[in-house]
């Protein structure tokens, strides 16, 4: 309902008449609409935790380890390796991710509210981290901006799926996203990130 209706306008009535469930307990539990819609979010970090939180994981361990001066070929695979499997997983992820998930976030991605700050330091600001820890390994003598930047058009080439995902379907002319066409989103990323990540 919050993703339908917006957090102003959605109903606490409804949406405990919607659960089954007595309208005071959203007070008991949640205390307030405002408490109700950031346990939503911390719902979505969570769920996003659950299916990112291994790889990222490995990344951190991988990144924990200080880089020698002069980069070897094998460290710098091992890092792209990772990278390719991190947005791997997020495109998965948004391949099978909640509608209404989708729409919240775009919702605070627009008009960011105290839920995008949970959502930036729960999900969102690990994510970017990675992929700029990563990218500084790959290309160790790129601009820190420059590095940045090129994080953000890796992780755009997976978010079209939760922002502008009916011209992605239409320009492809596809009706559903299923194991052929995944397959196919898979290997065309993994050549572009791989292009970008480690082109000039």
């Amino acid at each position: 309902m919050f993703a339908r209706e917006g957090f102003a306008s959605a109903n606490l009535r409804q949406i405990a008449q919607a659960a089954g469930a007595n309208p005071a307990l959203i007070g008991y539990h949640f205390h307030s609409k405002d408490g109700l819609y950031l346990a939503v979010f911390q719902r979505i970090v969570a769920g996003i935790g659950k299916t990112l939180g291994p790889i990222l994981d490995r990344i951190d361990r991988e990144l924990a380890v200080p880089a020698g001066a002069e980069p070897r070929a094998e460290d710098r695979r091992s890092c792209l390796d990772l990278l390719l499997a991190f947005v791997e997983g997020l495109l998965v992820h948004l391949v099978h991710e909640h509608p209404a998930w989708g729409e919240l976030i775009a919702r605070e991605m627009g008009a960011p509210s105290t839920a995008f700050d949970l959502l930036y330091q729960g999900a969102i600001g690990r994510g970017q981290g990675a992929l700029v820890g990563l990218l500084r390994r790959i290309r160790p003598g790129a601009d820190l901006e420059q590095t940045r930047l090129l994080a953000a058009a890796i992780a755009a080439q997976v978010l079209l799926l939760r922002h502008a995902r009916a011209p992605f379907m239409r320009l492809l002319g596809w009706e559903a996203i299923g194991p052929r066409e995944l397959d196919v989103m898979k290997a065309q990323i993994r050549r572009n990130i791989t292009l970008l990540a480690l082109g000039d």
